[in-house]
């Protein structure tokens, strides 16, 4: 099966066991949005490039760690994330 075709909830699951390309596909899927919001808050791209990268350190950090609290909303959470570090 695609990882494309496989739910937000599903992919951190199989993330938090282990599988990398699972947490790649959750990337691939919203880092535009993300960086874009992020970009138009800082105008700046080095300040959102930067800003970005500690997103996702973060996102990462959280779900590792297991104190994601999946509301099946993984966009508005890691958009929430960027909103407050910017």
């Amino acid at each position: 099966m695609s990882m494309r075709k496989i739910a937000d909830q599903d992919l951190i699951t199989l993330y938090q066991g282990g599988n990398n390309q699972a947490f790649e596909e959750l990337l691939n899927r919203y880092k535009d949005k993300i960086f874009t919001s992020i970009y138009l808050f800082v105008k700046d791209t080095e300040t959102a490039e930067d800003l970005f990268q500690e997103v996702f350190i973060k996102i990462v950090d959280t779900l590792r760690k297991n104190k994601y609290n999946n509301e099946g909303k993984f966009l508005q959470w890691a958009m929430r994330i960027a909103y407050n570090m910017c």
